[in-house]
């Protein structure tokens, strides 16, 4: 009808997404629930994900707070069978969670290897194990996984994120390859810079933090840094009934940045 609300595209549908306490997380799991899924929000931080679930009180759908850390197995499959429990069934795993770790080949110990791998890679490989077998018996269903453009071009200051990055546009590749046949899609998006309380902290660190963000949008061909609500936009397009076609490619999403050159 003319001048009606159009209707949520996600309405019914339930949708679950890691690091959903604050970013680009926050901000995927709240654009589910304006679009009336019922969202799992999972985060490591109980206060975080709460304040995120609060936010989204609100929105036409719900946003249901819940605590793992994304790289425990007991955790992920403690959390995956809690949705279940409540739900008819997983549509959509947005695996979003993860960790930077800015130190150069020198000062990277094991520990911190282990840790950036096992929170940004790790946990994708565990959710995505856990929610298969509910989409298969339904033969379907969507991830999408956040990478990043560092896993597409490399950097000297990060190896073990660029490399866990990687990883995860590879592992997403493998995975729509062998779910195609029972209808589940995998996708993985490249965010670039994006105005997050991560990259705020990484200014915070600069001698000159104004002057350091000002130099990252001086590289932006669009003039400016993306917003969580781009990833987001971008999300829930690779997620929605428009891109049944769509399955095992990944989306970058960085202003042109890395058509031009990344440092």
């Amino acid at each position: 009808m003319t001048g009606s609300q159009s209707p949520p595209r996600f309405a019914g549908k339930v949708v679950i997404v890691t690091g959903a306490g604050s970013g680009i997380g926050q901000g995927v799991a709240t654009a589910f629930a304006c679009e009336g899924a019922a969202v799992y929000g999972i985060d490591v931080d109980r206060a975080a994900v709460e304040r995120s679930a609060q936010a989204a009180s609100g929105a036409r759908g719900q946003f249901i707070p819940l605590v793992a850390d994304v790289s425990n197995p007991e955790q992920v499959s403690a959390s995956v069978a809690q949705v279940l429990a409540q739900s008819r069934g997983v549509d959509v795993l947005v695996n979003n969670a993860g960790i930077n770790m800015g130190r150069r080949i020198a000062q990277l110990e094991l520990t911190d290897w282990n840790r950036v791998f096992d929170t940004n890679l790790r946990s994708v490989y565990l959710y995505s194990k856990a929610v298969w077998p509910s989409f298969a018996s339904r033969r379907s269903g969507a991830i999408v996984n956040v990478a990043s453009v560092m896993g597409q071009v490399g950097g000297v200051t990060a190896p073990a994120y660029c490399a866990a990055k990687a990883g995860i546009i590879m592992l997403s590749r493998c995975l729509a390859k062998d779910g195609g046949p029972q209808g589940i899609r995998v996708n993985s998006v490249c965010p670039g810079y994006i105005d997050t309380p991560i990259m705020d902290r990484a200014f915070e660190e600069a001698p000159d933090p104004a002057k350091a963000r000002q130099a990252v949008i001086d590289k932006m061909p669009l003039g400016r840094m993306g917003s969580v609500q781009d990833v987001a936009a971008a999300i829930l397009f690779l997620a929605s009934a428009d891109a049944l076609y769509i399955s095992g490619t990944e989306l970058t999403i960085d202003g042109a940045v890395t058509a031009t050159q990344i440092d």
